[in-house]
């Protein structure tokens, strides 16, 4: 039975149906791939495989019907930028470098432009064709905890697990056991860092802050000691609407108002060099306060 208000991108997912109603899908046929890593031919048949693949696997089947969408929507949409960033190189080989990103611009714009497709859906489609070949490449990342820390908070790492394993199942390949083995590999370093099926938990905010932007932090450091205070920082263009906002969720908290201390001072809101030392008095009074 279908779930009541559940995302689709169709309802219908037999191969001609999609041909007709997406001329995205119809190109599919017109991209080859290299015969070295896809024996089975084009980017349409490739999808086909994979889009089969991933209905045979056991951890798919047990989804709820909106999980089985996404992730069945993700692998329809995995190389749908092939079609242009494929070269045939001076080698004979056949590359499509880029094509994960740029196949996120267009899921996020299709979307987008041919919506309305709920946001929180939509972000993990575009995030599940962006990094499908992770769980392949992420040993040879510079920082590979990193990596898949950053990428945890972006996608379900269960999903992409599953999407990187039907895209392996979907292709023809001598190399294909070796892949496999690689994406176990990534399940286990997913489990082992608490990345599995959830985003990587901090003990604080500025603790994931402070990871995500020093190179060699540590994952469970804390960088600071609990603050003992709370600041709202609010900015906004003169109108906006700050004064309400504050009036109507922070009526009791002591607030320092750049425009309260120009009246004090008569300093207009042109004046420069008065501002300056508008900023300077908030920033003293936000010492003491």
């Amino acid at each position: 039975m279908k779930e009541v208000d559940m995302w689709t991108i169709s309802e219908n997912k037999e191969w001609s149906y999609l041909e007709s109603r997406f001329d995205w899908v119809r190109r599919m046929k017109e991209v080859p791939q290299d015969p070295h890593y896809h024996a089975e031919g084009d980017v349409a048949t490739h999808t086909q495989m994979v889009l089969r693949a991933l209905q045979n696997e056991s951890t798919f089947q047990q989804l709820c019907g909106q999980d089985q969408e996404i992730l069945w929507a993700a692998a329809l949409l995995h190389d749908v930028e092939k079609y242009s960033t494929t070269v045939f190189e001076t080698d004979g080989r056949i590359t499509s470098n880029g094509h994960a990103r740029k196949g996120a611009q267009f899921v996020r714009q299709l979307f987008y432009v041919n919506g309305p497709v709920p946001f929180a859906i939509r972000e993990q489609i575009v995030g599940l064709v962006r990094l499908h070949g992770l769980p392949i490449w992420l040993f040879e990342k510079a920082d590979p905890l990193k990596a898949v820390v950053k990428a945890s908070m972006e996608v379900n790492l269960k999903w992409l697990c599953l999407l990187a394993k039907a895209d392996m199942l979907g292709r023809i390949s001598s190399d294909q056991e070796e892949m496999l083995y690689r994406i176990a590999c990534f399940e286990e370093y997913c489990k082992e860092n608490r990345c599995w099926g959830n985003a990587r938990a901090f003990e604080a905010d500025y603790a994931k802050m402070y990871y995500m932007q020093k190179e060699d932090a540590y994952l469970d450091y804390i960088p600071f000691e609990r603050p003992n205070a709370e600041v709202i920082l609010m900015s906004g263009l003169p109108g906006a609407g700050k004064n309400s906002f504050i009036k109507a969720h922070y009526n009791d908290w002591p607030v320092i108002s750049l425009d309260d201390i120009r009246n004090e001072k008569g300093i207009a809101p042109t004046d420069k060099v008065g501002n300056g030392r508008v900023i300077q008095e908030a920033k003293e009074r936000a010492r003491y306060s």
